[in-house]
């Protein structure tokens, strides 16, 4: 059959889109779901005109116009138009079969449209928020007082009744029932998508071989509180092996930064490490598939897109427990541990830094074919399609 001649058109708010990368996932699960949906699915995203921590615009975008950008269409709005009324003008004059909202705390791109919602200028038209991980106990905490009030007027306002609430996984379902009290039917699972893109095993043959030498460890990701890096750095602490550790990422808390520069310099002598600024999204998977580890202890995700990335180029993830991806060990792709200790994390870099070179490239093999066979799940393309298509009754699907 082929795609239906009027597209279902969502009407999409995110604080940051192509072509920002700083925002982290985000920016990845809806650029991975365009180029996955884009037959059915027509997306219309509203962002701002720059990314995380700049002070200027993207250079060569238009702003305050709509446009095309691969498959959906963008509009970059002004920092100096971020306002109610301009949210609100965007909702009545852009047409639209779904609103989508794609944060729970953001105020000009989640609580201005519902609030637009709330006093009738939205119409009856279905509204998809997702939190993205903002409901996990460690986010939570972050700034929890702002948080809790923001939560308590929320529920007494109304301002997500009748929203559907999309969940990557059963955790973050769970997150979100314990968070605003709603029942499950108000929820609906459809996972983060990972790129269309894979990696060869081919890529293999261009592996850089640590053997002899020290381990290759990498932390990529969003230099925040939420991300852990303290922790990775703290374990490093107990780690036997010489290793060298390279750190990837936007500054996002300078204050943090600060914190863990304090604590690179306290590292043992056997530890070597570089902060490499940032990578650029096409760069990521060639990045990642220089190193012999990715550790990523991070306090949670909702999905987490670097770790899909990883497993795609075949290095190892080290990781905490706190992600959907609990099955690594599982599915020989890396190994999943509690962050009650760095001992225990670093006693797992000292056993694998001890295997051979042809150990290390069977099971970057293994990785490889995993992800060929896995990691685009026809059933999650499918969840995220019925997650808009069943609101709006679709006849052509």
């Amino acid at each position: 059959m082929g795609a239906p001649l009027n597209k279902v058109k969502i009407l999409t708010f995110s604080v940051y889109y192509l072509p920002g990368y700083k925002g982290g996932g985000p920016v990845r699960t809806i650029e991975n779901m365009v180029s996955h949906l884009d037959q059915e699915l027509e997306f219309w995203i509203v962002t701002r005109d720059r990314d995380l921590g700049d002070s200027a615009p993207y250079p060569a975008i238009q702003r305050g116009r709509w446009q095309k950008v691969g498959s959906a269409y963008v509009y970059y709005l002004p920092a100096e138009d971020a306002n109610f009324g301009a949210v609100g003008d965007l909702i009545k004059n852009t047409p639209h079969d779904i609103v989508y909202l794609n944060s729970f705390f953001d105020p000009v791109f989640t609580i201005y449209p519902l609030l637009h919602r709330l006093f009738g200028k939205a119409g009856k038209t279905p509204f998809v928020l997702a939190p993205r991980g903002e409901f996990a106990g460690a986010a939570l905490a972050i700034k929890k007082l702002k948080k809790a009030c923001y939560l308590r007027a929320c529920q007494f306002l109304g301002l997500t009744k009748d929203v559907l609430f999309q969940a990557s996984s059963e955790y973050e379902r769970n997150d979100i029932e314990h968070a605003l009290g709603i029942k499950g039917c108000s929820i609906k699972i459809a996972s983060d998508l990972p790129s269309q893109k894979t990696h060869s095993l081919a890529g293999l043959s261009t592996y850089y071989s640590t053997e002899g030498r020290a381990m290759r460890v990498i932390f990529l990701s969003r230099i925040s509180p939420m991300k852990n890096l303290d922790f990775a750095i703290q374990t490093l602490m107990f780690v036997q092996c010489e290793l060298q550790f390279d750190i990837y990422g936007p500054k996002e808390d300078t204050a943090y930064w600060a914190h863990c520069v304090n604590l690179l310099d306290q590292l043992p002598k056997n530890i070597a490490f570089n902060y490499c600024g940032n990578v650029l999204p096409q760069d990521v998977k060639d990045t990642f598939s220089r190193y012999d580890l990715f550790f990523f202890p991070t306090r949670g995700e909702n999905y987490g897109h670097v770790i899909a990335e990883s497993i795609s180029v075949g290095t190892p993830v080290l990781l905490s427990d706190r992600t959907p991806w609990r099955t690594l060990e599982e599915h020989d792709l890396g190994w999943v541990m509690p962050l009650d200790s760095p001992e225990s994390f670093a006693h797992k870099i000292d056993v694998f830094s001890k295997f051979s070179c042809e150990q290390r490239l069977q099971k970057r093999r293994r990785m490889l074919e995993f992800a060929d066979k896995n990691l685009c799940d026809p059933e999650s393309v499918n969840q995220n399609r019925e997650l808009f298509l069943s609101l709006v009754g679709n006849e052509e699907r």
